[in-house]
C-alpha cells in the first residue's frame, strides 16, 4: 500500500494546471497498455525496460554511460529526453518500450519534474557529485509514488568528505573523478554500462577435480569472444579457478597456474600419504594455494567472488568471502577419504560437492544480471575421447583405485543436484568427456578442449543475453 505525501499531490497538481497535455498522455498511456495487456493474456510480455538516468553535477558523464550501455546491451537501447520536456518524453516512452530492450529517460536532479520521471520509470541510476546532489535526489525520490530505491552511482572527488546517502538509495559503484570534463576510466564506464543494461556476467564453476581444466577451456571461449566477466562462484575446483581469475589473471595465466600448481609431483605429493592420514598431503595443497595466490585475501581480487563449502556441524552450505584466499581454498577441497575438514570461526568446512556442486544461486546473489554454470558432472559421457589420442596414465598409488571408485559413487549420488542446480543458470556449458576419473591430471589438454567445444557450443544462447565489449584475447574488469 502506497503512501501519497501531499506536498507531492499538490505539486503534481500544479503541473497538471500548467501542462494539461501531459495527463491526456498519461491516460493515452494508460489505456493502450490495458488493452495490450488485455489482449496478450497469457503471452509473455516484451515490453522493454525503462530507466531513469539522472545527473546534477555530474551530468558531463551522461553521454559516456549512455554509450557504454548501448555497448552492453545485447538489444537495441533508445534514449528520450526528458529534462527538456518531459510531456514529449512520456509521449514518446510506450511505443520506444516496445521496439526497444532498454530505453534511457535523461534527467536532472534540479528538474521540477524528476518525482513524474522517476515514478515513468521502472528503475533510476543517479549521477552523484556533491552532498546537494544527494539531498535533492532523497527528497524527491522518497516522493515518488513507487518509492523504489534509487542506485546511486558517486562520483568521488579528492579531498572531499563520504556522502550521507538517504534510505531510499543504494550505491552501486563509486567512481574516482575530479572534473566534470574528465571522462570515467574505461573499466568504470563498461562497469556501469553493463550495469545499466543488466548484463553483468556472472560464472558459477561447479566441481570435478582434474575435469576442472574444463573451465579453463570455458575462460579461454569467453575471452576469446570478447566476454568480460563481473563475478564469480566456485565449488571445490571451481573455486581454484574462479580464486586465480579473481586475482585479475588472464584465461592463459590461469592455465599456466593451474598446470604448476597440479604438476604430475605436486598431484603425487599431495596424495601420497592421505589415505594413511597422515599431513603430508595436506601440507603440499596448502602449499600450493599459498603459492598460487601469493598470500593474497579477499579483499586483493579483482572481482567479487564467492568459495563454496559446507559446514558438517549445521549441515548447510557455508559460502566464504572473506579472510585469506588460501584458506578458503582448503576448505573447499576438504573431501571426504583424503582431507580432513578444515577448521574455522567454530565450523568444520568440507568440499561444496556434498551440498553444492554448482553455485549458481551464489553468483547470482553477488549480483549477476546474466549466470553462466559449468557442470563437470554430465549425465552423459563418451565412450572414448575424439581423435583417441590419449596421454597413458600415470602409475598409482597403492589403494588409490579404492578411493577412486568411492569418488566415483559420491560423484553420481551429485549428478542430479548438479544438473538442478547448473539448470538455474541462464547459459549452462556441460562438457562432454570420454573415459576420465576427478584425478586424471594427465588428461588436461583434453578437459581443456572440453571445456572450450561446450562453450563455443552455446555461445549464440550468451550473445542473445549479453554483447561482447572487448577484442578478441582480452579480459578485462
Amino acid at each position: 500500500m502506497h503512501t501519497y505525501d501531499p506536498q507531492y499531490v499538490e505539486a503534481f497538481a500544479q503541473l497538471m494546471a500548467r501542462h494539461p497535455s501531459i495527463l491526456g498522455n498519461l491516460t493515452r498511456i494508460l489505456s493502450e497498455r490495458l488493452r495490450e495487456t488485455t489482449a496478450r493474456v497469457g503471452v509473455r510480455p516484451t515490453r522493454g525496460e525503462a530507466v531513469a538516468l539522472v545527473a546534477g553535477d555530474g551530468s558531463a558523464v551522461v553521454p559516456e554511460l549512455v554509450e557504454a550501455t548501448r555497448s552492453a546491451s545485447a538489444g537495441t537501447v533508445a534514449v528520450l529526453d526528458a529534462q527538456s520536456s518531459l510531456e514529449e518524453g512520456l509521449a514518446q516512452l510506450d511505443d520506444a518500450l516496445a521496439e526497444n530492450g532498454l530505453v534511457l529517460l535523461l534527467g536532472d536532479l534540479a528538474q521540477e519534474t524528476l518525482p513524474a520521471l522517476i515514478d515513468a520509470a521502472d528503475r533510476t541510476v543517479a549521477i552523484v557529485a556533491s552532498a546537494g546532489d544527494a539531498e535533492r535526489l532523497g527528497g524527491l525520490h522518497e516522493r515518488s509514488v513507487r518509492g523504489e530505491t534509487a542506485e546511486v552511482v558517486l562520483l568521488r572527488r579528492q579531498g572531499e568528505a563520504a556522502l550521507s546517502l538517504g534510505e531510499s538509495m543504494r550505491l552501486v559503484r563509486s567512481v574516482d573523478h575530479d572534473g566534470e570534463s574528465e571522462p570515467l576510466a574505461a573499466g568504470d564506464a563498461r562497469w556501469l554500462g553493463r550495469h545499466i543494461a543488466r548484463t553483468k556476467l556472472g560464472l558459477a564453476l561447479g566441481a570435478g577435480g582434474a575435469k576442472g581444466y574444463a573451465h579453463v577451456g570455458v575462460l579461454h571461449a569467453l575471452e576469446d569472444a570478447g566476454h568480460v566477466v563481473d563475478s564469480l562462484a566456485g565449488s571445490s575446483i571451481g573455486a581454484i579457478v574462479g580464486a586465480w581469475l579473481g586475482l585479475g589473471m588472464s584465461a592463459a595465466e590461469v592455465e599456466a597456474t593451474m598446470r604448476s600448481t597440479f604438476s604430475p609431483e605436486t598431484v603425487e605429493a599431495m596424495f601420497q600419504r592421505s589415505l594413511t592420514g597422515a599431513a603430508t598431503g595436506l601440507a603440499a595443497l596448502e602449499r600450493a594455494f599459498r603459492e598460487s595466490t601469493h598470500d593474497a585475501t579477499f579483499d586483493d581480487l579483482c572481482l567479487p567472488l564467492v568459495v563454496m563449502t559446507v559446514d558438517l556441524n549445521s549441515r548447510q552450505p557455508a559460502p566464504v568471502t572473506e579472510g585469506p584466499l588460501w584458506e578458503a581454498l582448503l576448505a573447499a577441497t576438504a573431501l571426504a577419504g583424503v582431507f580432513p575438514p578444515f577448521e574455522r570461526d567454530g565450523k568444520r568446512l568440507v568440499d561444496g560437492l556434498a551440498l553444492v556442486p554448482v553455485p549458481t544461486d551464489a553468483v547470482r546473489e553477488l549480483g549477476a544480471d546474466v549466470s553462466l554454470a559449468v557442470n563437470l558432472i554430465p549425465r552423459e559421457t563418451l565412450e572414448a575421447w575424439p581423435g583417441g589420442d590419449v596421454p597413458p596414465e600415470p602409475p598409482r598409488l597403492s589403494g588409490s583405485r579404492t578411493l577412486d571408485s568411492l569418488l566415483e559413487v559420491m560423484d553420481l549420488g551429485q549428478l542430479e543436484a548438479s544438473e538442478r542446480q547448473a539448470a538455474r543458470a541462464d547459459v549452462v556449458v556441460t562438457p562432454r568427456f570420454g573415459p576420465s576419473t576427478w584425478r586424471d591430471f594427465h588428461l588436461a589438454d583434453l578437459f581443456l578442449r572440453a571445456g572450450w567445444d561446450a562453450a563455443e557450443a552455446e555461445r549464440p544462447t550468451l550473445e542473445k543475453l549479453v554483447s561482447p565489449q572487448l577484442a578478441p584475447s582480452r579480459l578485462s574488469t
